[in-house]
């Protein structure tokens, strides 16, 4: 009784998550695709933190379940930043507490001690109320700052609480950029994987851009460029096209009274989604490079 118990917490945790960051997925894509970037060297300095059973795509999603446990709420905060509204660039003064960019900040200092220290397993074991570790927090935040929602306004709880239709079926925009997206497209994260990379074999150009890029407030001002121009952009015109596509599900949007987005919002907004999960990979993969390889990772 005691087992099935904890495999119901374990999943209703789980659903929770998925609320915040990049969904699960999000953040395995981002967590592979370094991985496939970093040396042999990088990746056995990883082992000894994560150990054999673990890879980093695992841990990748795993503080999103962190901060639903009472001991681990204090980390909220530090998925995110909340912008004031009118604001036009990142910068630090819009980072009170931990904010997600103080975080990654906070996380690759704590890493670079403990690798100078010597590598230790990382306990991955929420209920005992142990803090993730460096590393696993590391990944997840860099992901985290890639989300452009993640740099989103504080009115809205960063498009939480911005109600819409996604092919008919009621979400948040929120979440529409942390998994409804990236589904629609490929509901495979490996597969996606893949993808993305044969991207990144095409604009090798853009990939060393975002290898060079390494600063986390950059990043943040990246995010919220996208918030500022596309994410709450629910033109008339794409309610006329998604109309027609979708007659019962654009009724479904008018009578609840929320944006109807269907597939000119995906088609739009799917190279942005692309494009922010192969930076964040490729910025993660530079990051333990330097952190933990001496700044050796192939590009």
């Amino acid at each position: 009784m005691k087992s099935k118990n904890l495999v119901f917490v374990v999943v209703f945790l789980h659903t929770l998550s998925v609320c915040f960051g990049w969904g699960a997925d999000g953040h395995r894509i981002v967590a592979q695709i370094a991985v496939d970037m970093l040396s042999s060297g990088v990746m056995n300095t990883i082992d000894e933190y994560i150990g054999e059973e673990e890879t980093l795509p695992d841990i990748a999603p795993l503080p999103d379940d962190y901060d639903h446990t009472p001991q681990g709420k204090w980390s909220a905060p530090c998925h995110f930043v909340n912008m004031p509204k009118g604001a036009l660039n990142f910068s630090m003064s819009d980072c009170t507490g931990c904010c997600v960019v103080e975080a990654i900040m906070n996380y690759t200092q704590r890493l670079t001690t403990e690798n100078n220290n010597g590598p230790q397993l990382c306990n991955f074991d929420q209920s005992d109320g142990v803090e993730p570790c460096a590393l696993e927090f590391l990944v997840h935040f860099v992901g985290d700052v890639h989300q452009p929602l993640h740099v989103g306004y504080g009115y809205d709880e960063g498009g939480n609480d911005v109600q819409v239709t996604w092919y008919g079926e009621a979400t948040n925009l929120h979440k529409v950029w942390d998994d409804e997206i990236i589904d629609q497209w490929d509901s495979d994260w490996q597969d996606a994987v893949s993808q993305l990379e044969s991207i990144m074999q095409n604009e090798q150009s853009q990939v060393k851009y975002y290898a060079s890029v390494t600063d986390p407030t950059i990043w943040a001002d990246e995010s919220f460029y996208y918030v500022r121009t596309t994410c709450y952009n629910f033109s008339t015109s794409e309610d006329d096209k998604f109309m027609k596509l979708h007659p019962e599900a654009f009724e479904k949007a008018v009578r609840q009274g929320t944006p109807a987005l269907g597939d000119a919002y995906f088609n739009r907004n799917l190279p942005i989604v692309q494009q922010r999960l192969i930076a964040a990979g490729v910025r993660l993969a530079a990051l333990l490079g330097r952190i933990l390889g001496g700044g050796r990772f192939f590009v």
